[in-house]
């Protein structure tokens, strides 16, 4: 009889406890916040000795972010990476803007620094500024060798 109450006792434990298991779709149960995205709007010809309005749309499911904690731009020329101006944005019930200053011709990034809703997202874009000088004319251009990796096992 001991057996059977032991037997018992194996099954009956299996039953509590499979009962007690995370379902397969729990994290489906609650909501999920989609991530932010950001549509950054840049001047199509920048000239040097300029000042451009940079613009960001800030998005998240679909509907327009009006309520960012921090949202500001870092630009800085491609040869002067320590030398970064930041602009911070303003709402304007639309987008972010904030005003920048490109003084020489060359190869600028912008990054948009934009906090909101518990996230942090750092989109960055390349412009050209002016003229580009041949060796910055070159660096724009994938090189050749970068796409055709050819590795052999032996």
């Amino acid at each position: 009889m001991n057996k059977w109450k032991m037997s018992g006792l194996v099954i009956l434990s299996t039953l509590v406890l499979s009962a007690c298991s995370v379902k397969s779709d729990a994290d489906q149960l609650y909501k999920q916040p989609k991530p932010l995205s950001a549509h950054v709007m840049l001047p199509e010809n920048i000239e040097p000795q300029s000042t451009q309005v940079l613009e960001v749309h800030v998005m998240q499911e679909n509907k327009t972010v009006n309520d960012a904690k921090s949202v500001q731009f870092n630009v800085w020329k491609k040869d002067a990476p320590g030398e970064v101006e930041t602009a911070k944005a303003h709402y304007d019930g639309s987008m972010y803007k904030a005003r920048a200053a490109f003084n020489e011709d060359g190869i600028y990034y912008i990054k948009t620094d934009i906090n909101a809703r518990g996230e942090h997202i750092l989109p960055t874009q390349q412009v050209t500024v002016g003229k580009l000088s041949k060796e910055e004319l070159r660096s724009l251009q994938p090189a050749e060798n970068e796409t055709h990796h050819h590795h052999s096992h032996h």
